[in-house]
C-alpha cells in the first residue's frame, strides 16, 4: 500500500460495473475478511479508493447508453488494443472509454456530486433492485 495507488483521494479509480473488483482488490490489499454487510463495504471501500467513477453508473443516468463497456466504447469511438477480457486490454478500453464519455457527454468535467463514489447495483442508487419486503 505504500505505492500510493490506494488511501488516496487524489487517485482517481475508474471502472465498468465494479463492485466485485473492489472486493477482490481490497482482499488482496488486505488479507482481511470481506465485510459483512453492504454498508461496511462501503465504508471501507471509501477508505481504500477514495474516489471512484463506474462508468455503468454514470451512463445509467444518460439516454441512449445500454450494453457493456465494449459497446459504449464502440458508440464514442474507441479502439481496444490487445484482446477482450484480458487485464491490461481491458483497462485501457475502461480509461479510454471514461475519457470520451467524460469528453462527448460532460464537457470534459463529471460532476462528482452525482457519479464520485456511486457502484451500478449498490448502495441506494436508482441501479439497485430491490426485491420483496423484508428481503433486502
Amino acid at each position: 500500500m505504500v505505492s500510493g495507488l490506494v488511501l488516496d483521494d487524489r487517485v482517481k479509480w475508474v471502472s465498468f460495473h465494479s463492485g466485485y473488483d473492489y472486493g477482490y482488490l481490497f482482499k488482496l490489499l488486505t488479507t482481511l475478511e470481506l465485510p459483512k454487510d453492504e454498508k461496511s463495504f462501503f465504508e471501507t471501500l471509501k477508505l481504500y479508493f477514495p474516489t471512484i467513477y463506474d462508468i455503468k453508473y454514470m451512463t445509467s443516468l444518460l439516454d441512449g447508453h445500454f450494453g457493456g463497456l465494449q459497446k459504449l466504447a464502440d458508440d464514442l469511438g474507441c479502439q481496444r488494443m490487445g484482446a477482450e477480457h484480458q487485464a491490461g486490454s481491458d483497462s485501457l478500453l475502461t480509461m479510454s472509454t471514461y475519457f470520451a464519455l467524460s469528453k462527448s457527454k460532460f464537457s470534459g468535467e463529471v460532476d462528482d456530486s452525482k457519479y464520485k463514489n456511486e457502484l451500478y447495483g449498490y448502495g441506494n442508487n436508482h441501479t439497485v433492485r430491490k426485491g420483496p419486503a423484508g428481503y433486502n
